[in-house]
């Protein structure tokens, strides 16, 4: 072996470890995460091929498109497969059978399977990719109705719980009243464990059985909405940070700093919640646009500008403005990609921006726009119609947790208020007996006696509140789904009921229990 052909050996060695330990560590990924990330993007990824293949590209190309799609997590895989075919010189049947053997992910490895004896077989990856995408959107679809069958079971646990957690508190707080505990301090630390284990635990299940979807595109240009909720939560958040820290600092009460929550959360939330109902009603717009769009373009033969020219813009509905901005920008001749791309970030939906993606590949790639228009608008279709079954559930839970809220409490307030005005009549019930019977104490009257533990208890109860606050919070975000900044819509929701319930209550407990001495 000569020298140049050594280096070139040494080379192919060093490439071929480094694929291989590339290859183990993809395979070291949990099977939870693959089962959660892939369940969600292996439909727009097979959606994204079934597409580009209408153009009857060669093989490497399909398989090398995929792989470039880093948004979806199935795409490492093709990559790999195609590495192995033009690199190492598999061919592709042998690929996905190399890699199918490899995949600890169910589906995954038996779909690779699949390809693998379609590819050796000769039937074209069209044909194949097309089944394969319809009977994929099917098994979704299913899976995800299973999950909102379960979400829903759950909601109904939560609340359950919820109610039984208020109960063991409203149990201790009347304990503490009526027998003399000597330990409270403990009880009291052990509920409060056991309430944190007791929202965690649910919390956790909850997010387990609800659906993994991405429901907010995290581009560079975003919605009117969007740059609202990132222009105010710049000056918003900082300043209710400091506001926050400065009140706790000052030692103020558990209602003001509540306020200051909502005060500075609920304008970003209120964007966050009118920028998630946009997002709905331009996805559910999307489907009949795409597939219209394609319609005309393919059966006339027609450019898509003029495709879009042709549009009647009044069954648009909310994208009507995003579209004829589009139109504008291709009839004076600017590029179709930066276009297409200014209408995908101002729609500010996940779903808009990977189907339109899709379309606009395959038709550059030349594949038959009526085709394509319809692969892709069953694929949003499909997804758009889920998410009207989840909104179904979420809506009812949303009301219900939050009413729940309120009156939970409301009662732990409640309670808490008439345990300090009985603890504070019998103190003076009990210093008038002692003063008339000579220092004697009366035994009834210590039993009920609780002065001292009035402000643990009062402690206890306010903790309690802040985890109900938090754990109500998170839990109606990830029943309903969409943009993380909801949460702050939902927080500060929350914190203002809690705090109006700290501040009403009270002065209505003192006006309707008002005992004679």
């Amino acid at each position: 072996m000569n020298p140049e052909d050594k280096i070139e050996y040494l080379k192919l060695e060093a490439s071929k470890h480094k694929f291989e330990g590339y290859f183990n560590l993809a395979r070291k990924l949990k099977d939870a995460k693959i089962v959660e990330r892939v369940s969600d993007d292996i439909l727009f990824l097979l959606t994204y091929m079934a597409a580009i293949s209408t153009a009857d590209i060669q093989r490497d190309r399909i398989f090398g498109y995929a792989g470039l799609q880093k948004e979806y997590e199935a795409s490492k895989y093709f990559k790999q497969i195609y590495i192995l075919a033009s690199k190492w010189g598999y061919v592709y049947a042998k690929a996905c059978k190399y890699i199918s053997q490899r995949l600890k992910d169910e589906y995954l490895s038996k779909f690779f399977g699949r390809m693998s004896n379609i590819l050796s077989s000769g039937e074209p990856e069209k044909n194949f990719l097309k089944q394969e995408k319809l009977t994929r959107e099917e098994v979704y679809c299913n899976e995800y109705e299973r999950s909102i069958e379960s979400l829903k079971k759950w909601t109904d646990g939560y609340t359950a719980l919820m109610v039984s957690v208020t109960l063991v508190v409203t149990i201790i707080l009347v304990s503490v009243m009526i027998y003399n505990i000597e330990n409270i301090e403990t009880i009291v630390l052990l509920i409060l464990l056991l309430t944190v284990f007791i929202c965690g635990i649910a919390l956790f299940i909850i997010y387990k059985a609800a659906p993994a979807e991405k429901k907010i595109h995290t581009l560079s240009r975003r919605s009117k909405e969007q740059e609202k909720i990132r222009f105010l939560s710049r000056i918003l958040l900082p300043m209710g940070l400091i506001s926050v820290a400065v009140l706790i600092l000052m030692g103020e009460k558990l209602q003001f700093i509540l306020l200051a929550v909502t005060l500075f959360t609920l304008p970003i939330g209120f964007f966050a919640m009118i920028d998630d109902k946009n997002i709905d009603e331009r996805d559910n717009s999307f489907p009949a646009f795409i597939k219209t769009l394609g319609t005309l373009a393919g059966t006339t033969g027609i450019t898509v500008r003029s495709s879009i020219e042709n549009l009647d813009m009044e069954t648009l509905g909310c994208l009507r403005p995003g579209v004829e901005e589009l139109h504008a920008g291709l009839s004076m001749g600017f590029k179709s990609k930066l276009c297409w791309e200014k209408f995908i970030g101002e729609t500010g939906s996940e779903l808009i921006n990977r189907c339109s993606r899709i379309f606009t590949d395959a038709i550059e790639l030349g594949g038959d726009p009526a085709e394509i228009g319809d692969i892709v608008s069953a694929s949003s279709l499909a997804i758009v119609l889920l998410r009207m079954k989840r909104k179904l559930v979420s809506s009812g839970f949303r009301g219900l947790a939050i009413t729940l809220h309120a009156v939970m409490i409301g009662l732990l307030i409640f309670i808490m208020e008439i345990i300090a005005k009985f603890s504070g009549l019998v103190s003076k019930m009990s210093e008038s007996y002692n003063s008339t019977q000579g220092g004697a104490s009366g035994i009834g009257m210590s039993m009920f006696n609780v002065a001292e533990s009035v402000p643990l208890l009062y402690k206890f109860t306010l903790s309690v509140i802040i985890i109900l606050t938090i754990s109500n919070t998170l839990v109606i975000k990830i029943v309903e789904g969409g943009g993380n900044w909801k949460l702050l819509f939902y927080g500060g929701l929350t914190s203002g009921l809690s705090a109006l319930c700290i501040i009403l209550i009270p002065p209505v407990v003192s006006r309707v229990f008002t005992f004679q001495t």
